[in-house]
């Protein structure tokens, strides 16, 4: 009985260890897959806003950049771009509470800015839909060139009891 007691104690331990290595795998690999995602976020933005500084990049990283499109260059007139496509993604219902866009705005870098709601889950296409219709209205002389940085955009609730 006694042998019996004894392996059950060495299986145990070893079920234990075994457990415990796991997690510890687990862990690193979502850690690494992490580390992966935010350095192909960096790489997306460093293509958007080319000579960006480490400081603004980390300010982008902190906001949950979803997708990146085009390029900032000279000559681009973003505040036109943006009134002229206003009117289509108002047509297509693209805004909030009907569609995934709290807002828009065009950052110190040059940059278009779109607030997505974070709780509504959107693909890449609906992302390539929105981004064609704000670079049609762009006077680029090449297509695919308008800057715009698409970012999650959590919803604050309002306490009307504490205002």
């Amino acid at each position: 009985m006694d042998q019996t007691n004894l392996r059950r104690g060495k299986i145990l331990v070893l079920v234990a260890a075994a457990l415990v290595a796991a997690v510890i795998v687990s862990v690193l690999l979502i850690d690494l897959n992490r580390k992966a995602e935010i350095e192909e976020q960096k790489e997306a933005i460093r293509q958007v806003i080319p000579g960006i500084d480490e400081k603004d990049l980390d300010a982008l990283l902190s906001m949950q950049v979803y997708a990146a499109y085009g390029q900032i260059r000279k000559g681009q007139n973003l505040p036109v771009t943006l009134k002229a496509a206003d009117a289509v993604l108002e047509d297509q219902h693209r805004f909030y509470p009907e569609g995934p866009i709290f807002g828009y705005g065009i950052n110190y870098l040059g940059c278009i800015m779109i607030f997505l709601d974070e709780n509504v889950s959107e693909d890449r296409a609906t992302m390539d839909e929105i981004y064609q219709i704000i670079d049609s209205h762009a006077n680029a002389t090449e297509p695919g060139n308008t800057p715009v940085l698409f970012i999650r955009n959590p919803q604050f609730q309002l306490d009307m009891e504490k205002v």
